[in-house]
């Protein structure tokens, strides 16, 4: 009964994961500088960072621009009842990825010592199409359509749609956003769909196979397809910041217009009610630096997916544990986060991460079928990252992530931990146009999925795979990145 009530619960984590393999998080996008007349690198550091006038620019709903509008109209009032850009902001984004295993993970149809490839090629690991820019002199949109060479299909991606406006002084300027991607609406990158490293390639932290994809705070893994939300912004003499903003459920791919048992089994739990998301957050420029610290908090009521079941619990003939409405699961995140630039004219340095707390309530249901009250989880990101002359850079990344041990919840000792480091050469001969060379050396890695090695590995669901261990996971990545 306690193996079948895993199978369920772990689908909560499951849901997320799978949907963070598809959002790949928004770079920068020519329509942008097409729009204002600006270099790209009057907006970003490297793509995807901002600088202090790429989170202006933002904050202010996509719409500065230095060009007239090709059609306008105003009414009695002498209010725009019609304004339309001389320009189409159409971008293409595409992203390729060649990825090599330390070791070659095991072919999950056959037994040992048959072995999968020890490499696989994206080509494309994306492909986008978007639109980005101004709709109307206060309105701005983000909107992307991507196709995803993971799962093979095309999907409505990334979504920020954006309505701004300031005081007549200058000192506040204000708006309000609706987007499916929790963070994506963020200008800073120590946290959230922005932070650094960026490329994500399927390994094992991004594809969501090992603890570490799994083991992730809730408020981290609600990508498009998944939730919306509709918040309101201020940002006040360019030094602090404040956002609220409630999520809703907003599940793709169902003809059920609410979301019944069907559909919680077909796309992996959802959203109680409404989800409150609060960020605040102060900057401080002064000469090339820019400095800021902020905090984030979120609360999450959710729904458990019906249905599902681990291979590895499938594999031992265990079926699902049905949960009644009551079987809700409670996330409470709160998160720091920091970010330190040096924007100069020739070198680039960027010191940023984030911290954050999760607090995980199990329903009395889930209490009754053996699961712990509470659990936590706290993860950590550092990262440094340096560019000469926005051609030649490096990146070093540190990310761990600890809580609570147990069995029942994560499989296998029980132990959520995982920790690994990732280090990055770029060369980038045009600014919409990088090489990535990246090694991804892994630890500490959890064993959510495989009840037969307790060695802190992965390679789920291989029982007999011998001497395993985390390193095994460890990875080479060639990238292409290019925007036009």
């Amino acid at each position: 009964m306690r193996l079948a009530g895993l199978g369920a619960l772990a689908a909560m984590f499951l849901g997320g994961s799978a949907l963070m393999m598809v959002a790949q998080p928004a770079r920068a996008v020519p329509p942008f500088a097409r729009q204002t007349g600006l270099a790209c690198e009057a907006c970003h550091t490297m793509p995807p960072e901002l600088t202090a006038f790429g989170r202006r620019f933002k904050l202010n709903g996509y719409t500065l621009t230095t060009r007239p509008p090709l059609v306008n109209d105003i009414d009695d009032h002498k209010r725009n009842t019609l304004w339309l850009t001389d320009l189409p902001g159409i971008a293409v984004l595409a992203q390729i990825g060649y990825d090599h295993y330390d070791r070659a993970p095991p072919d999950t149809g056959l037994p040992y010592p048959a072995q999968a490839q020890s490499d696989s090629f994206q080509f494309p690991d994306q492909f986008s199409l978007v639109y980005a820019g101004a709709v109307t002199d206060k309105v701005g949109a983000w909107l992307q359509l991507t196709y995803n060479g993971v799962s093979g299909s095309v999907g409505v991606d990334n979504i920020d749609i954006r309505y701004s406006d300031h005081t007549q002084n200058n000192d506040w300027v204000w708006g309000a956003s609706a987007n499916n991607y929790v963070t994506f609406q963020d200008v800073w990158n120590g946290f959230g769909s922005y932070s650094i490293p960026n490329f994500n390639t399927v390994t094992l932290w991004s594809g969501g196979v090992a603890g570490a994809g799994l083991n992730s705070p809730k408020i981290s893994q609600f990508g498009p397809g998944q939730v919306a939300g509709v918040g309101a912004y201020g940002f006040y003499k360019d030094s602090l910041y404040f956002e609220l903003t409630a999520y809703h459920s907003a599940v793709q791919g169902s003809q059920v217009p609410n979301v019944d048992s069907t559909s919680l089994g077909a796309n992996g739990g959802v959203v109680d009610r409404f989800a409150p998301y609060a960020r605040v957050a102060y900057e401080k420029n002064w000469g090339y630096n820019s400095a800021e610290i902020g905090a984030t908090g979120m609360y999450v009521d959710w729904v458990p997916a019906a249905g599902y079941v681990p291979p590895a619990q499938a594999a031992q003939g265990f079926t699902a544990q049905p949960f009644n409405s009551g079987a809700n699961v409670r996330y409470s995140d709160l998160g720091v986060d920091w970010q330190y630039q040096y924007n100069g004219q020739h070198d680039i340095f960027s010191f940023l991460g984030h911290f954050t707390h999760e607090k995980q309530s199990n329903s009395s249901e889930l209490v009754s079928l053996g699961y712990r009250p509470d659990d936590s989880l706290q993860t950590t990101l550092i990262t440094a990252e340096y560019f000469r002359d926005r051609r030649y850079g490096a990146t070093v990344s540190f990310s761990r992530t600890t809580g609570s041990s147990d069995p029942l919840l994560n499989g296998g000792d029980g132990s959520p931990n995982n920790q690994f480091e990732v280090f990055e050469l770029d060369y980038v001969p045009w600014l919409n146009f990088k090489f990535i060379l990246q090694y991804n050396a892994y630890q500490v890695v959890a064993n959510n999925q495989n009840p037969f090695n307790l060695s802190h590995s992965n390679f789920p669901g291989s029982p007999g795979f011998p001497n395993v261990k985390a390193s095994d996971n460890n990875t080479w990545i060639l990238g292409l990145w290019m925007d036009y």
